[in-house]
């Protein structure tokens, strides 16, 4: 079993279907949602590059709407449970694979459309990405 999970969602119901997931499947671990975003120079005051390990409520009016939006259906799907989210900025995989290593997450669950064939190559896939790079155990949602 996992003590800790982090999830990565972005604004997709797959993302929802990947919290519920993990909440579902390791519910004693305590839970990290991690939105990614890319940088915009009105996105954040200009002296923070990141925020990490603040409860939701802290997050309100951090980022644009797509992490608004994330946030929210993050406090949806969470419910009462207690649920941690980070917000970084920068190149998705690269920074879901840094945090998930780097702060010894037991397990990573994603969300993914598994996609195959010239739509993978053509899209990429996020999921895939961090499942070839991070050490950490990973499951892919579907």
């Amino acid at each position: 079993m996992a003590d800790s999970v982090l999830v990565a969602m972005d604004d997709s119901p797959l993302s929802r279907e990947a919290l519920s997931f993990a909440l579902e499947t390791f519910p004693d671990a305590q839970t990290t949602v991690v939105h990614v975003a890319h940088p915009d120079l009105e996105m954040l005051p200009e002296d923070t590059e990141e925020v990490f390990g603040a409860s939701l409520d802290e997050l309100d009016g951090v980022g644009d709407e797509t992490a608004a939006s994330v946030f929210q259906a993050v406090r949806e799907v969470a419910g009462d449970r207690d649920v941690t989210a980070t917000f970084l900025t920068g190149e998705a995989e690269r920074r879901i694979v840094a945090y998930a290593d780097d702060s010894g997450f037991d397990h990573v669950v994603l969300g993914t459309h598994g996609r195959s064939g010239i739509s993978r190559v053509l899209i990429g896939s996020v999921a895939e990405a961090v499942l070839r790079e991070t050490a950490v155990p990973t499951t892919l949602v579907k």
